[in-house]
């Protein structure tokens, strides 16, 4: 019987497994799991690093452009006023949804949003409003790196972007100097007679049209104008003005219709010494003048804001 016991007990020994093996296999498939995991998040967090990276790459890319694009528009107090006014234009019949929009995201009530979030929201209820206005827009309201869009649109803080709209003084007669360099066909030699085929005029014939309404060909802000090219266009501003009876004090012509400091016409210069040749006035009926376009906008003055006839013209613009 004791024999039958011992026997008993020595298979059961041999058939138990080895509880050190199983243990030791257990860790290393662990240990490689574990490995495979860090390996995997790793791999992961590597691509989303590099994501964020070419990410922020493309965005500061385009803040350079808009930088560099928008430099000298904050330093000519005209051109500004052209783009405040276009971009007061977009947002006059939108702020009572843009608000509520903006306050929604602020978190803190700080009346404040960072340029992404801001540029989101406008780029997504105001696509039509170009990047450069909407840059130009949220460095005008920028304080420490956040947009100020409280007072930018809430109607009850202040005119929002009106404010930084700057009357422009029209220059006397006095100052305007029509020709600072006297042609060589005009100067006379000493001792020489007066040759009067040089006081002949040379006459233009230019179709000036409003930026603002140039798809609407009856509008009568498109004039034609028959004029002695030795004018300046600081004089046809003045004479656009007695023409259509516009109330401003600031008009800007332009050779495109394109507003552009490269396109703009430089007020104290004559139109001839700008390219735009008249000729010489023949004395028949039915002369033919050299023809121009030229395209204008003038900036309207901040008179009787609550007339309703005069808000809806300057509404419409």
């Amino acid at each position: 019987m004791e024999d039958l016991n011992g026997r008993q007990q020595e298979t059961e020994l041999d058939q138990s497994p080895d509880v050190e093996s199983v243990d030791e296999t257990t860790q290393i498939e662990q240990s490689q799991s574990k490995s495979l995991i860090d390996s995997l998040l790793l791999t992961g967090s590597q691509q989303e690093n590099e994501k964020n990276k070419k990410i922020k790459t493309s965005r500061q890319k385009e803040l350079e452009r808009l930088t560099k694009a928008t430099k000298s528009l904050f330093s000519c107090c005209e051109e500004l006023n052209i783009v405040c006014e276009r971009i007061d234009s977009i947002l006059s019949n939108h702020r009572t949804i843009l608000f509520p929009v903006c306050r929604s995201l602020d978190k803190r009530n700080s009346g404040r949003l960072s340029y992404e979030q801001f540029r989101l929201i406008i780029r997504d209820h105001l696509p039509a409003m170009p990047l450069e206005d909407l840059f130009v827009l949220a460095k005008l309201f920028q304080i420490n790196e956040s947009i100020d869009y409280r007072t930018m649109l809430d109607d009850n803080v202040n005119n929002g972007i009106r404010r930084f709209i700057k009357p422009l003084s029209v220059p006397q007669s006095s100052e305007v100097i029509l020709e600072t360099n006297i042609p060589k066909e005009f100067r006379l030699m000493h001792n020489d007679p007066l040759q009067t085929n040089h006081s002949k005029c040379r006459y233009v014939v230019l179709y000036l049209r409003l930026i603002t309404f140039d798809a609407y060909d009856a509008h009568p802000g498109h004039i034609y104008l028959t004029i002695p090219d030795r004018i300046s266009v600081y004089t046809l501003s003045k004479l656009i003005i007695d023409e259509t009876s516009i109330i401003t004090q600031s008009i800007s012509i332009f050779r495109e219709k394109v507003q552009s400091r490269e396109t703009l016409l430089d007020l104290r210069r004559s139109l001839q010494s700008q390219g735009y040749k008249g000729a010489d006035e023949d004395g028949t009926h039915n002369q033919q003048f050299p023809k121009y376009i030229l395209y204008y906008n003038y900036l309207p003055m901040n008179i009787c804001r609550q007339c309703p006839i005069l808000k809806f013209s300057y509404k419409m613009k």
